[in-house]
């Protein structure tokens, strides 16, 4: 099943009252039960090291540590700056999404009629409602055509339409630094396939001199105009662009350049689905066909269901917990900024909205005791210039998550892994360090936050925060080179 100026400072959220050195300390709130955090501007020697390559890295940084245990700040400068977070900002949506939905939260996809089947037979129209599943596949469409022919279902008269209507607007396309179409670049719908992209391949024919098109279950979605020519010399030219959405739940393509004529090598394109309820609707209507359900409507597109229409199937995607191991660890664009308009819809009412979720994160922080110097949040994935989070925060995030038994091992576990996987398995293997946290990268923005420990077996919680970067590479080496500082310090 499917479940998809240099500066360092850490702070840490403590449920109890601690005692800590004299220089920076935790002390508890009597007005809400939680912990302040009362600063005093230092550099710790054992950090100068990596501090300063920070500094040559990255024009502007905030980075913190503090140990989980004691609450000792093992290093602090500048940890209120707000910052722009990049992927960091995932952080926050995740947290929000645990403690407002809960770890065993299911997305509901489900196939609905105005009238349930007679006899087999639909005899209308059917709707597939979207709830904001963030990790639908073509396998799930595929699940939910083999539980209508168990049903009995046999045939469906009318066409496929797809409801998106617990998202405003409809589809929303995520943009960065003007770039709308690059891999990073998400469609958002609540009723989303296979990421909402689909993959196109090009298979040249040498014998017939002619190209053909394979779109998988989305093949009747794909249109492809153009032409292609062949090659002696040199290697293929092939391109493939969309022109956008035809108005009929279709996209049109055009094909342009050369093939090799030595070798029929076939050529894979990737896109972000201009029409993403069309693509929903004609996948589904393949998958429907294969399991031997006949659609004999040729509608498939976008619409709302009807008042009182009837639930048929419905498919339940994998806990919570599940998929939010899915967008931290491999830091999901797609998936987060799904979540945030889902817990808006959710929490908020429907229909859900980024301004809805971002309204749910902030009141989950305060909720958690985090000051209402939150920054300016506009987006649940980090794809913000905009976006602006201090190391303060994040670290207090992390420790409420540490202190929550209701979902501390699913918020850590969602994480991240140094040597093992998700963006942090060709880093830092250094034997006897152990690290779980969330990476951060723009063009000039480095950044992590998470958990990191060594061999005395204290856990520290890190905020490390690095913006107008001018070498990527080596501002990672420093972000690591200070996070194992950290680790091994025995602090």
């Amino acid at each position: 099943m499917i479940m998809l100026a240099p500066a360092c400072c850490i702070a840490v959220l403590f449920l109890h009252t601690i005692a800590f050195a004299a220089e920076s300390q935790i002390q508890t709130s009597a007005q809400n039960h939680l912990p302040s955090i009362e600063y005093q501007a230092q550099r710790a020697p054992a950090f100068e090291q990596a501090l300063e390559r920070i500094g040559k890295a990255a024009g502007t940084s905030g980075i913190l540590v503090v140990s989980l245990s004691s609450g000792k700040v093992v290093c602090e400068s500048r940890p209120k700056d707000a910052l722009v977070p990049a992927s960091l900002m995932k952080l926050l949506t995740s947290y929000a999404a645990l403690k407002k939905l809960g770890p065993s939260f299911r997305f509901s996809t489900k196939v609905m009629a105005a009238e349930g089947p007679v006899e087999g037979v639909i005899s209308g129209n059917i709707w597939i409602k979207g709830s904001g599943d963030p990790f639908f596949t073509s396998e799930n469409a595929l699940q939910l055509a083999e539980a209508l022919k168990e049903k009995g279902i046999r045939q469906i008269r009318g066409g496929i339409y797809v409801d998106s209507s617990f998202f405003q607007p409809l589809s929303e396309r995520i943009c960065l630094d003007g770039d709308c179409v690059g891999a990073y670049n998400p469609v958002v719908s609540a009723a989303a396939i296979n990421f909402n992209t689909l993959t196109v391949k090009i298979i040249p024919a040498r014998s017939a001199k002619a190209f053909s098109a394979d779109s998988g279950l989305a093949g009747d979605y794909v249109r492809v105009s153009g032409q292609a020519g062949w090659t002696k010399k040199g290697r293929s030219s092939l391109r493939l662009r969309s022109i956008g959405a035809t108005g009929n739940g279709r996209e049109q393509f055009q094909l342009s350049g050369r093939a090799s004529a030595r070798g029929g090598r076939v050529r894979e394109f990737r896109f972000k689905a201009a029409d993403p309820a069309g693509l929903f609707a004609h996948t589904m209507r393949a998958a429907l066909e294969r399991s031997g359900v006949r659609v004999l409507g040729t509608e498939a597109k976008e619409g709302t269901a009807p008042p009182g229409a009837e639930d048929i199937v419905s498919y339940d995607s994998p806990r919570l917990a599940e998929l939010i191991s899915g967008l931290n660890r491999y830091s999901n664009n797609f998936m987060a900024e799904m979540l945030l308009r889902s817990l808006g819809g959710y929490v908020a009412g429907a229909p859900g909205d980024s301004d809805k979720g971002i309204a749910v994160v902030r009141t989950t922080l305060r909720e958690a005791g985090i000051p209402e110097e939150i920054g300016t949040l506009n987006c649940g994935s980090g794809l913000s210039r905009f976006c602006r989070v201090s190391p303060d925060t994040l670290c207090r995030l992390l420790a409420a998550a540490w202190n929550d038994n209701a979902i501390r091992e699913e918020f850590i576990s969602s994480l991240a892994a140094n040597g093992e996987k998700g963006t942090l398995k060709r880093r830092m293997h250094q034997p006897g360090l152990t690290v779980r946290g969330k990476t951060g990268t723009l063009n000039d923005v480095i950044g992590f936050a998470g958990y990191v420990s060594g061999p005395s077996g204290k856990t520290y919680a890190a905020a490390v925060m690095l913006n107008e970067v001018r070498d990527r590479f080596k501002a990672r080496q420093a972000v690591d080179s200070l996070l194992e500082q950290a680790a091994f310090s025995g602090d």
